[in-house]
């Protein structure tokens, strides 16, 4: 644990979760996510599909870019079932599905690493995943 001495236009230049490290950290606003729908009824997850996410202290809304069915994961589950891709909308995710998501932060960029365990929400909808990249802005 440390403490800082700062003046107060510093102080209001920080915000909950930031990080004091010794290199100069890097921030992104897009990362990849393996993820598993626990539940959510009536809800179906698709391109464009906006949550509420948790790392660690990092809280923040993003939208799903992108989003690939996957059989082999990080949890060591059996392939998925519930996970379909629609002709019109492309891939469909309801709960008990798996797939790796591209994840674009809504409002700013924060510090991420892959590896990361994160939990999203959305009404309903959770779900928990691991982060398996990020880019860097």
């Amino acid at each position: 644990m440390s403490c800082l001495s700062l003046k107060k236009e510093d102080r209001l230049k920080l915000r909950r979760g930031m990080v004091v490290l010794k290199e100069s950290p890097s921030s992104t606003r897009e990362f990849d996510a393996e993820i598993c729908v626990l539940k959510g009824e009536g809800t179906t997850i698709r391109k464009s599909y906006q949550a509420y996410v948790h790392i660690l202290n990092v809280r923040q809304s993003a939208f799903a870019r992108k989003i690939e069915i996957v059989n082999t994961n990080a949890f060591g589950l059996p392939p998925s079932h519930a996970a379909h891709n629609d002709d019109d909308d492309g891939i469909v995710l309801r709960p008990g599905s798996r797939a790796k998501v591209h994840f674009e932060f809504a409002q700013r960029p924060e510090y991420i690493r892959p590896g990361m365990r994160m939990l999203f929400r959305d009404g309903r909808v959770r779900g928990v995943g691991i982060i398996t990249g990020i880019q860097s802005d």
